[in-house]
């Protein structure tokens, strides 16, 4: 059989690009991670995987396409990144979809509309298990049967990692070497390499280099998330791309007995998606559009809200609960998030409002024609009568650094790009966050898990084309 394959990385881009290797294409992979379990970061996605002018918006009546999605996506950018990528992004998030459910029979039934986007088309699934690791364990569980039954298909190598990669002197991947966790070194005999390694927003050394001003803001990523891949790649002359835009999402969860802990829960956006709003603490009230773009809510909780703790209350009624059941018991199983009155909300938080006053607010959020803040979807999840008898789903959020927009270049085939914008080796692609173009400077919830399967795949399908050569 052929050498195989080596994809860094076990995320879902590492799981989508081995997947359509193997059912697809039938080519032999090897899996590499310095992680002791598959997963990476987007084991714990929690709003969904986007996609326009899907047959789930179709079903719900809601009018999308690719080009919307695509203004959407290059609006959130501000002027960064490659919008040839952003194109393919968008144009293929509908086959995502379809890939997902057609090959893993993934029911991606619900959809939510998250910050920065004109129309819902941030699918889940109906169920209990949050949408990452619903799609991560599906892709996975494919490969370690194969693993198994197909050890000459199929390879899984955990606990490992890669240090070094061979390109011989005609620009050409020749092999794979990594360290396993006993210290011995190994090699593979390889034409091809998929860097699907992730980003490096847990890398205290990176974000000093990049963007000193996030250093002392706690992260959401992962421990394994040091920025290996981007290292490896810059040595060998990719060239990076953004590295400066890092995203601060505006929910990460405070747990009040751990308040100054460098890692945080992330509140899903989905949370706010669905109806949930932001309250300042310094007055009880409403003060951002809280779905126009992570960036924005961010910066607005930074301005105006307490700078000493730089928080604010994220507040849900009934209604999302009854949709994202799963996720608010595991927030209250930790509790991060707690069910109480408004009354007693205002007196345990110390609200600077009345509760009568702060039902008028909800009130009237749920009801007005216009939003204050020009919010696209006002959602009556907080019921038709709200006294300060009604109940609410309540917890302290702060900003914190969550994903790295940055990384090495790629084209439109996910080959990794040099410092001329030429393919840097033959057989060399990159995949997921590890690289970067496809969000500028901010990326849209909903659209780190569709650039993993997006290209991925494309990586996939750009070896596959070789091996048939």
């Amino acid at each position: 059989m052929s050498d195989p394959v080596v994809i860094i990385g076990t995320g879902l881009a590492g799981l989508a690009t081995a997947n359509q290797l193997v059912k697809t294409h039938n080519v032999p992979v090897v899996l590499i991670d310095k992680a002791a379990s598959i997963g990476g970061n987007s084991i714990k996605a929690s709003s969904g995987i986007n996609g326009a002018h899907t047959t789930i918006q179709e079903a719900q009546n809601i009018s999308d396409s690719p080009e919307l999605f695509l203004n959407d996506t290059v609006k959130s950018a501000k002027g960064k990144g490659s919008e040839p990528l952003m194109d393919k992004l968008s144009k293929d998030s509908h086959l995502a979809i379809e890939w997902l459910q057609g090959e893993f029979d993934l029911k991606l039934d619900l959809l939510a509309q998250l910050g920065g986007h004109s129309v819902p088309r941030t699918h889940r699934s109906s169920g209990k298990l949050p949408p990452g690791f619903e799609i991560v364990s599906t892709l996975s569980k494919f490969l370690k049967e194969k693993a198994e039954s197909q050890p000459d298909l199929v390879k899984i190598q955990l606990d490992s990692k890669v240090v070094s990669i061979d390109i011989s002197g005609d620009h050409a991947v020749r092999g794979v070497q990594y360290e396993d966790k006993d210290g011995k070194m190994h090699s593979i005999d390889t034409s091809y390499v998929v860097f699907c390694s992730g980003g490096f927003g847990f890398s205290k050394e990176m974000l000093k280099r990049f963007a000193p001003e996030l250093v002392n803001l706690p992260t959401t990523n992962g421990a394994q998330t040091t920025g290996d891949g981007q290292n490896m790649l810059e040595r060998i002359g990719a060239q990076m791309i953004d590295m400066d835009q890092i995203q601060v999402h505006p929910t990460g969860l405070v747990d009040p007995a751990d308040r100054a802990a460098g890692w945080k829960f992330l509140g899903a956006e989905a949370l706010r998606g669905l109806g949930g709003i932001l309250l300042n603490p310094s007055t009880g009230k409403r003060f951002v559009n809280e779905l126009t773009t992570r960036d924005v809510v961010t910066a607005a909780i930074q301005s105006q809200c307490p700078k000493d703790d730089n928080r604010a209350y994220l507040v849900m009624g009934q209604g999302i609960y009854e949709v994202l059941k799963n996720n608010l018991d595991f927030y209250m199983f930790k509790k991060l998030i707690k069910k109480v009155t408004l009354e007693d909300a205002v007196k345990e938080y110390k609200l600077p409002i009345s509760a009568a006053d702060l039902a008028a607010d909800l009130t009237a959020y749920s009801t007005d024609a216009k939003d204050a803040f020009e919010r696209p979807l006002v959602t009556k999840n907080f019921g038709d009568d709200i006294s300060a008898s009604t109940e609410i789903f309540i917890g302290e959020v702060t900003p914190v650094v969550h994903f790295t927009m940055g990384g090495a270049k790629i084209n439109t085939d996910s080959q990794v790009l040099n410092t001329e914008g030429k393919p840097l080796a033959g057989g060399l692609y990159a995949a997921g966050e590890v690289s970067g173009g496809v969000h500028g400077a901010n990326r849209l919830g909903g659209s780190s898990l569709l650039e993993c399967v997006v290209f991925g795949r494309t990586a996939a399908n750009s070896i596959a084309a070789e091996f048939k050569k």
